[in-house]
């Protein structure tokens, strides 16, 4: 057997190892998102108020959108070592919150050391998601990406129902009807660390760069004595993919005054933001229309919706590259979202509008938490990625800040005396989805122009690339002697 052959299949069971292993740290990267499955029992424990409790979760919420230094750390030392620093970050954050359920006495009237330790929490599952998204992004190229990163973050998009599930499970233990206080939560904690070190080790040992299939097959495996003794099954020659930037490679701070980057920058902001703030807030709009009852099921049809739509996306926009961008599987579900904003500025109390809004916007937000990193490495390329992703990360969590921030001071504005804390009715909302309704079409504006950007820069490449060609012919004829 060639050498080259044997090279090349010794390479993708390194590259399906670490594809798997980074599969197994998207799943664990999703903790912090578990918060209400044990925020009851977590309330109680330490007889925090609702404004502490969120508080708490807010800074958990903040670890994770400094993602940017993960990714100049990850671009200087490379994935084993950021798997490391992920150890060692995200377990001491789940160590501590296990210490202060034993300290309980003393935490319970100092809750600025739980906002730190959800922090570090936060800032532990971003090093975790970073280490093993930029090294997918990497090991694959441009025909596979979408449905690689589509696999991973529809992981890491369920990681939050996975660890849900094993506290309802396995830690409640029948104490959820007023005596929450008594679930085992410090167990909880420590099972998170224990399998934190364990999943990481494995990224430690697993976790690679490897280099892309053209050259690994540095000689052509299929030459001309292999064609005329062996039959075509048997002659290996793997697809080459050109793997260059379409925009041209940039990162770093200069890439935030790109044109093209703030288009993207500006749609993640919109869309994530209207995503996030709907799903973290399905049970308070459930509650203002008696349906409270649904919340269970609603509260698992969004992030589902979320995880289906990344896998689709990611696929979808890998078989339709050679026709038309990434963007344009984008541009399909931002429509889609603008249209449910404006239907539930009027039907929100609808029940069948409240499953389909469900869908849609969990359905949205998991496309452009997959088709963004994917376009991001195809426009700009992958050796600044970890910046350039990190910028994204920040882009998604400012407007989900913004848009909490207008979510609730509507809500609390049209509370009526009497109700305490529930606003009831439709007009606790409209104002909110009207806003929603009009920024996602403004990013459908932005997406339409960076499609046409995309396209302008695709036609220039290939003319400069036919330029090219012309020239090295000519030259080539000039050099050839007369007959």
């Amino acid at each position: 057997m060639d050498l080259s052959r044997i090279r090349y299949d010794r390479v993708m069971i390194r590259r399906t190892t670490a594809f798997i292993v980074a599969l197994m740290g998207m799943a664990i990267s999703g903790t912090l998102y578990a918060f209400s499955a044990f925020e009851p029992a977590f309330k109680k424990t330490f007889g925090y108020d609702q404004s502490e409790v969120e508080t708490i979760s807010a800074m958990g919420n903040v670890g994770t959108c400094i993602g940017f230094p993960v990714g100049i750390f990850f671009n200087r030392y490379g994935p084993k070592w950021t798997a490391f620093l992920g150890l060692i970050v995200y377990s001491s954050g789940y160590m501590l919150m296990w210490m202060s359920v034993l300290l309980k006495d003393y935490f319970s009237t100092a809750y600025g050391w739980q906002c730190l330790f959800y922090f570090i929490v936060g800032q532990g599952s971003t090093i975790t998601y970073m280490a093993c998204l930029m090294t997918t992004i990497n090991n694959y190229p441009l025909r596979l990406r979408g449905t690689v990163v589509g696999c991973v973050d529809a992981m890491y998009g369920g990681s939050a129902a996975i660890f849900a599930a094993i506290y309802a499970g396995s830690f409640v233990n029948g104490h959820d009807n007023g005596d929450e206080e008594k679930q085992n939560l410090k167990g909880f904690f420590l099972m998170c660390a224990i399998v934190i070190v364990i999943v990481n080790i494995l990224a430690i040992i697993f976790l690679k760069l490897l280099p892309p299939d053209e050259e690994i097959l540095s000689v052509n495996v299929c030459t001309q004595d292999s064609v005329s003794t062996k039959s075509n099954d048997s002659c290996f020659e793997p697809d080459k993919d050109t793997d260059d930037a379409i925009l041209g490679d940039m990162g770093g701070f200069s890439i935030l005054i790109n044109l093209d980057f703030q288009y993207i920058f500006w749609i993640a902001n919109i869309g994530g933001g209207v995503g996030l703030t709907y799903m973290n807030n399905v049970s308070s709009i459930l509650e203002s229309f008696h349906l409270g009852k649904d919340n269970g099921f609603l509260s698992t049809l969004t992030p589902v919706a979320s995880c289906v739509a990344r896998i689709i996306a990611g696929y979808v926009s890998d078989r339709l590259i050679h026709r038309v961008p990434r963007a344009t599987i984008l541009l399909f579900w931002l429509i889609l979202l603008a249209v449910m904003q404006f239907i539930s500025m009027f039907f929100l109390g609808s029940y069948a509008v409240l499953v389909l809004n469900s869908i849609v916007i969990g359905a949205s937000f998991g496309s452009i938490w997959c088709l963004t990193p994917t376009m991001i490495s195809e426009l700009f390329g992958t050796r600044n990625f970890g910046w350039n992703w990190g910028w994204m990360m920040l882009s998604t969590a400012t407007g989900t800040i913004v848009y909490q921030r207008v979510f609730a001071a509507i809500y609390q504005f049209y509370i009526r005396p009497g109700d305490g804390l529930t606003c009831y009715g439709l007009k606790c909302y409209r104002w909110t989805f009207m806003m929603a309704a009009v920024t996602a079409v403004y990013s459908i504006i932005l997406t339409i122009r960076l499609i046409q950007r995309i396209n302008d820069a695709i036609k220039r490449k290939k003319s400069r690339r036919g330029s090219v060609g012309c020239r090295n012919i000519t030259d080539s004829n000039k050099h050839q002697p007369d007959a």
